[in-house]
């Protein structure tokens, strides 16, 4: 709140001058007079506090469509949410983009301030503080071969002695991270999964189903395969901040609880998604429970 603050007191002080400025010379020596400097040293004095307010840098990592490189730079709904409420707070946000490893090693050594899409485990590991609300929910669904009969779909056991695609800084449920009976076959960030998949180097690749919807690549890519359902594993991200700019996450945390009572947040969902922030929740729901591609629809 400090920029708002700022801000709103400056353009007091800037009106007083102008009333104040053409009649100063009849008030030399009088108390007006040293009023008038006294607003005078106020004006400075908030003008040094204002450009002292810090910018805040947030990382993520591509991940269509909650964050990815547009042609204005970072769009995405969990980039747009962050920008627009932070703003609200009075606070100016820059994004970078970075794999998530290097994400974390930057906020580490004081490169950025925070990460946009962090999960619960690391911030608690790195002592950053979350915001209030996820910004994104990780659907984790199984892509495997049309030749895989979904009648045999069992959860992640039905997956026990396969090979999988694990893409090094990517996170992974510990269903599929921690099965010692599953094979993980490790690549760098920018391998083919699908073309993996359909050339048999793996025998399923795990993905997340809102990429699949909103991404064309994904979607041109996944069309040959199945997906199975229901999800393997439903996984809520945030943004986090280091413990010095706790005060900023609070004022955003405020600013986004506004946003929801004035309905300005389900605008952004709907801008991104076609959806408001609710069927989005339902359309997480239905994909973690049984049924198939088609019935896991959302509901407008």
């Amino acid at each position: 709140m400090q920029r708002q603050i700022c801000v709103a007191i400056l353009k007091s002080v800037k009106n007083v001058f102008k009333i104040i400025h053409p009649y100063s010379y009849r008030l030399a020596n009088s108390p007006m007079h040293r009023a008038f400097w006294f607003i005078g040293a106020v004006a400075l004095l908030f003008t040094s506090v204002c450009t002292q307010a810090k910018e805040i840098r947030i990382c993520y990592d591509k991940w269509v469509p909650y964050a990815y490189e547009g042609r204005g730079g970072a769009e995405g709904l969990s980039v747009d949410i962050v920008r627009t409420f932070m703003e609200r707070a009075g606070h100016e946000v820059t994004f970078v983009s970075m794999p998530t490893a290097r994400c974390q090693f930057s906020q580490r050594y004081g490169a950025v301030d925070g990460i946009l899409l962090d999960d619960v485990a690391h911030a608690k590991s790195a002592n950053l503080k979350i915001s209030s609300d996820s910004l994104a929910s990780r659907v984790t669904v199984a892509v495997v071969r049309s030749s895989f009969l979904a009648s045999e779909y069992r959860g992640p056991e039905s997956f026990d002695g396969a090979s999988w695609l694990k893409v090094i800084g990517d996170q992974y449920p510990k269903a599929i991270a921690d099965n010692p009976d599953m094979h993980a076959v490790e690549v760098g960030e920018n391998a083919k999964g699908y073309e993996m998949l359909r050339r048999h180097h793996v025998d399923v690749v795990f993905a997340d189903l809102a990429s699949m919807r909103y991404d064309i690549g994904a979607q041109r890519d996944a069309m040959q395969f199945k997906v199975l359902h229901p999800a393997l594993d439903v996984a809520e991200f945030y943004l986090s901040l280091g413990a010095e700019t706790a005060d900023i996450l609070g004022d955003f945390n405020l600013a986004m609880a506004h946003g929801v009572e004035s309905g300005e947040l389900d605008n952004i969902y709907y801008r991104y998604l076609g959806f408001s922030r609710n069927g989005y929740a339902r359309y997480i729901e239905h994909s973690d429970g049984a049924g198939t591609a088609e019935n896991n629809s959302i509901e407008q």
